[in-house]
């Protein structure tokens, strides 16, 4: 009976999402209420607060959600380091980083078009911040390497990835996430020799 109720509730939770997700793409986070989140799930406002406190509570959790799957995404384990070059490593990231993005492209594309609250862009920048922390202590730069202020470096890359996930968003991801990561790969290995001594 457990699992059966385990099921309904995922199944719930998903549909609540799906809903959501629509309604931000097509009127604006501001715009929608639980209301409209349940009435297009095809559930009562109750099935809605069982999981939920507001849309707010939704959307943070859900914000939450997508950016850890995007961590546990990017990262390799240490075994897995142990079998593949450094530089198979950073393709395969960047492959499976654009992949998340389609995968999830109704949703940030409203995200980028400044549909949502400060609360993804708080999220979003945090994550890739600490992201890019953790790569430079990988590839053991520090600030004496660098001829910029690594602080400055690791803001330009996360307003560099932004625009350019945006980018590719809203030109309809033409290009493949291999593309793009292969792109990127090249991009991020040529300004890191360039920002390092020799």
């Amino acid at each position: 009976m457990a699992k059966k109720e385990d099921r309904r509730i995922k199944k719930s939770k998903q549909s609540i999402k799906k809903a959501f997700i629509n309604l931000i793409h097509e009127k604006g986070f501001g715009a929608i209420s639980v209301h409209d989140i349940a009435e297009r799930a095809d559930i009562n406002r109750g099935t809605f607060y069982l999981h939920y406190k507001d849309k707010f509570d939704l959307f943070e959790k859900y914000v939450d959600e997508l950016l850890n799957e995007l961590i546990v995404t990017i990262e390799l384990s240490n075994q897995e380091k142990e079998l593949i070059s450094q530089r198979e490593i950073k393709e395969r990231d960047y492959i499976e980083f654009f992949n998340h993005f389609q995968k999830h492209a109704c949703f940030y594309k409203a995200m980028f078009n400044y549909k949502g609250d400060t609360y993804f862009y708080n999220r979003f920048f945090d994550v890739f911040k600490s992201h890019f922390c953790k790569e430079f202590k990988e590839l053991k730069i520090n600030d004496e390497q660098l001829k910029v202020d690594k602080a400055f470096l690791i803001h330009f890359m996360v307003y560099a990835h932004f625009g350019s996930i945006n980018y590719w968003l809203e030109s309809d991801m033409t290009d493949s996430p291999e593309t793009m990561g292969e792109q990127f790969n090249t991009l991020l290995n040529a300004l890191i020799a360039g920002m390092s001594q020799d």
